[in-house]
């Protein structure tokens, strides 16, 4: 046999010449590529799975309450819809009669949305789509909205829910009724009567007028003029507004709309399929919003903060010095109290009805059950505002009282979230909810139907 034949060998393994032979091994094929592809999906989807999951978990812990898809959605709304920002001492044009309003066309003359919406700013600089300057007629109803960031935001949001309840009376029910935006962020006495003052000047009428009011009026002079020596009666943030510091004005502001656009473009995409599905896309935008918010807070603060310099007269208007904090908050209710005042003998003198509310604010002792959601978000115990709330408003529902005795037809709201447990603020500050709005149309409608002069009066 050739000695290159393979053979036999020993317990039968095949040999060639002294050298074993190995079988040749079947060869193995591995997954398709099909398979391939279906693996990295599943494995993918299911990291991306439990990125959503931890998302979920961390956005509890860093908000303080549970994730909601339509909740977020409902916030960037409402941010959006707000007239007034954290910039708003800084963005608004000086005015002559009302202290600042906003600029109007054809400058800018709109306040911009993050989903690319507007809404239009009037000729007079307030936001609204209609000229304030209304005359009355037969079958329609007059309705000036006067205050700061919240009867503004009332105004925008919460005006069609005070048309329903007025057009359940039969007084109002076929009348057409246009609810004017006379409110602006930050507005404070005497700000709301010199607004009436001017407008009625200018021949503008009204039927009924709405003062939703209280908060601005205690709770800003000590952070933005008391340190500058600004009369309690000047606008907020004043020097910010007439300051000799013209460039730093110039710097702050575009410093400003760039961080407000930065928001837009971020609430857009967050706002936009798929993004605003995705637990893991959403708790990058609160993060991130939250962080633009603070840098223009911060941008803000800077610019108002420039102290420590002999200020000229226009700044700071006639001195006045008060012995303690009492006296100075006694002086701020008064120039509320007397606001009010101003403002109803206009109204009585024109025709017009007048009413007087005293808003709603977190930080006023034990006028809200908060769940640990919303105190979270809601309420901070060291807030600058919540000082001037506590030595405030006592004073405001005392002098309210007085208001009363004297015929104007005031009501205190500051309660009116007492027996409401269910989530209404939306910022540390003093804003509120679309819900929250409406409890106060609700609250303002009443008052106007069983208030006095029920029928309005022409001249």
């Amino acid at each position: 046999m050739d000695e290159a034949r393979a053979t036999v060998g020993h317990g039968g393994a095949r040999t060639r010449g002294d050298v074993p032979v190995t079988p040749r091994a079947t060869a193995r094929r591995g997954p398709s590529r099909g398979r391939r592809v279906a693996f990295a999906v599943v494995a993918l989807l299911a990291s991306w799975l439990a990125c959503e999951g931890l998302a979920w978990a961390a956005y509890r812990v860093v908000v303080g309450k549970p994730f909601s898809w339509s909740g977020l959605q409902e916030v960037r709304r409402e941010r959006a819809a707000r007239p007034e920002g954290v910039g708003a001492s800084v963005m608004s044009q000086v005015h002559p009669y009302v202290g600042y309003v906003r600029e109007p066309a054809p400058y800018s003359g709109q306040v911009r949305r993050f989903d690319g919406k507007t809404m239009p700013i009037s000729n007079y600089g307030y936001i609204d789509d209609k000229d304030p300057i209304q005359k009355r007629a037969a079958g329609k109803v007059i309705v000036g909205i006067l205050g700061g960031s919240m009867a503004s935001f009332f105004g925008v949001d919460g005006a069609h829910r005070l048309e329903e309840v007025l057009r359940t009376s039969p007084e109002y029910a076929d009348k057409e009724i246009v609810c004017l935006n006379l409110a602006l962020g930050g507005y404070k006495q005497p700000q709301q009567l010199t607004t009436l003052a001017y407008l009625t000047t200018l021949g503008a009428e009204f039927d009924v007028v709405v003062n939703i009011d209280g908060f601005n009026e205690v709770a800003l002079y000590e952070l933005e003029n008391a340190g500058h020596h600004v009369h309690p009666a000047f606008p907020r943030s004043w020097r910010a507004r007439v300051g000799p510091d013209d460039s730093t004005l110039g710097v702050a502001k575009t410093a400003l709309m760039a961080i407000e656009g930065s928001r837009d473009g971020w609430a857009r995409w967050a706002s936009a399929s798929p993004w605003r599905w995705s637990i893991v896309c959403n708790l990058v935008w609160t993060l991130r919003d939250r962080r633009l918010e603070r840098d223009a807070y911060e941008l803000v603060k800077a610019h108002q903060e420039l102290q420590g310099r002999s200020e000229p007269y226009v700044v700071t208007g006639p001195p006045r010095d008060f012995a303690s904090r009492a006296e100075l908050y006694e002086e701020l209710a008064s120039i509320w109290s007397n606001g009010s005042l101003g403002l109803d003998a206009l109204c009585k003198e024109s025709g017009a009805r007048y009413f007087h509310f005293l808003q709603p604010n977190q930080y006023d002792g034990d006028s809200k059950p908060m769940d640990a959601a919303e105190r979270r978000l809601a309420f901070k115990e060291d807030h600058p505002y919540r000082k001037g709330v506590l030595a405030g408003y006592p004073l405001l529902r005392r002098d309210g009282e007085a208001l009363r005795r004297r015929g104007v037809a005031f009501h205190d709201l500051s309660g009116l979230f007492r027996d409401h447990p269910e989530g209404l603020y939306v910022d540390d500050c003093c804003h509120v909810n679309q819900r929250g709005l409406e409890l106060i149309a609700e609250a303002v409608g009443r008052a106007i139907l069983e208030g006095p002069g029920r029928e309005p009066r022409s001249r």
